[in-house]
């Protein structure tokens, strides 16, 4: 028995039937995304030098929505987090690089003390503006997501 024009017919509706059903879920995925919010919840370990400034934080992601924010079958990596002051200036940049990034309807997912590391050196022309920082109210977060080849960027 060879394969007929009826079962090409009938494979060719089955993927186009799974393509759009991915392809509407990943929309609903990404419309998710957009809507997560990122806060610095905890800051401790801190140390300074001449050369550098370092601190462990904790980055909670809260899903505000009734959707989970759980990617089926595609990972999501969180790549990096940006620290920028009021005037978005970049102060430091965390690799973070953690996968599986599940984060339930009206839930939360937190990364847990991930080392920043600032250069003082570097931020030497910015220090007018560290210096106003005077709580994590003035701190800028980027979140930065990897899926699919793609990055995304969630800001508080």
């Amino acid at each position: 028995m060879g394969i007929t024009a009826k079962h090409i017919v009938i494979i060719g509706a089955l993927v186009g039937v799974g393509l759009l059903w991915y392809r509407n879920k990943l929309n609903k995925w990404k419309e998710t995304m957009g809507k997560l919010k990122a806060l610095p919840t905890g800051f401790r370990n801190f140390d300074i030098n001449f050369k550098r400034m370092r601190f462990n934080l904790d980055v909670t992601l809260f899903n505000p929505t009734n959707d989970n924010f759980s990617p089926d079958g595609v990972i999501a990596v969180v790549k990096r987090i940006v620290l920028k002051d009021k005037t978005a200036k970049r102060i430091a940049t965390i690799t973070v690089n953690k996968s599986f990034v599940s984060v339930p309807a009206k839930g939360k997912f937190i990364l847990k003390d991930l080392t920043v590391e600032i250069p003082i050196l570097e931020n030497l022309s910015n220090m007018e503006s560290l210096v106003k920082i005077t709580g994590i109210k003035d701190i800028q977060i980027e979140t930065i997501l990897g899926v699919l080849g793609k990055e995304y960027s969630i800001i508080q």
